[in-house]
């Protein structure tokens, strides 16, 4: 199995990035405030499960689909002192399509099962002027059911830098560029953390990768332990099809704009519970043959989909 050689030097500079971090942080003067300096939390873990189901919806092509997707991510964070911290980023995506009143999209069979695990390498840095400065290496699988793994790999970095412009209030931008499937793509996007009030709070979703940007949502949280929130993002994948399929070794590519509310429930301090509703809005699905050429395109209605997500950290 052959791998692109961008893959391991993306993945080397990112490790040595964090060796050098420790080797800082070894070589660092004792902090005199002692205790206040054990307070902080070496290692941290964190998971998160997400069920979603978006229901059926009409293709502008005629025909119909729902899709029942499933996200896992299970992260590492090793906290090395005041300033650096390195983590592992594991995630497993996996879809199911149903296609209904139709056998393909100009001429070209559809899928059946997606699937896209990934490794992320993330390394933050914060400066004595309150600059929070991180960057994240990604490789990701993304194929269709039967497709060849070292012909489905995506990978690239997300950079960004957010400064406290206040006690409630870090603000920053990002940049994302990714290889994804032959194509390079860039996005920029809004890093934010903004504590309104006691009770009201404007903040990024998701984590910025490769299928885009990190999102916005608006969060109240009128008691302790429940949370309301509305927000969207854009998102859009590419995945490897089937090399014995009618376009050996094609492209799908799926884009749309996920709009959400959301409701949360602390259960106890290290997990939450959360039911998630909206609708994914100016959805396209396409297909490239292995060259990148286009062999044919479709629109989708706007599609309500609802979803659960259990997260823990410890």
């Amino acid at each position: 199995m052959r791998f692109p050689r961008h893959i391991f030097v993306l993945l080397g500079v990112s490790t040595i990035l964090a060796v050098m971090a420790m080797a800082a942080s070894a070589h660092a003067k004792p902090d005199d405030s002692g205790s206040a300096k054990q307070d902080i939390p070496r290692n941290s873990f964190s998971f998160s499960y997400t069920p979603v189901y978006q229901f059926e919806t009409n293709l502008d092509s005629g025909g119909e689909f729902d899709v029942e997707r499933h996200f896992l991510r299970f992260d590492i964070t090793r906290i090395i002192d005041r300033q650096w911290a390195v983590g592992l980023g594991l995630s497993f995506d996996y879809e199911h399509w149903n296609f209904s009143g139709i056998d393909n999209l100009a001429g070209i069979d559809l899928w059946d099962e997606i699937f896209r695990p990934g490794i992320s390498l993330p390394i933050a840095y914060t400066t004595a002027n309150q600059w929070r400065l991180m960057l994240i290496t990604s490789v990701e699988f993304a194929g269709a059911s039967g497709a060849e793994t070292d012909e489905s790999l995506s990978y690239g970095a997300v950079i960004s830098a957010m400064h406290a412009v206040g006690p409630n209030l870090r603000l920053g931008v990002g940049a994302g560029v990714f290889d994804r499937l032959d194509e390079w793509e860039a996005f920029p996007f809004l890093a934010i953390d903004w504590k309104i009030d006691d009770r009201f709070k404007i903040s990024n979703p998701f984590r910025a990768g490769i299928a885009g940007p990190a999102g916005l949502e608006l969060v109240y949280t009128p008691t302790d332990r429940l949370e309301l929130g509305m927000g969207g993002a854009f998102r859009s994948y590419r995945f490897r099809l089937d090399d014995s399929s009618a376009v050996p070794d094609g492209i799908g590519e799926v884009e749309f704009w996920a709009a959400f509310l959301r409701i949360g429930w602390r259960l106890g301090a290290s997990y939450r519970l959360d039911i998630n509703g909206g609708a994914c809005i100016d959805g396209k699905i396409s297909i490239d043959d292995e060259d990148g050429n286009d062999l044919g395109e479709t629109g989708t209605d706007t599609a309500p989909f609802v979803g659960i997500t259990l997260k823990g950290r410890f």
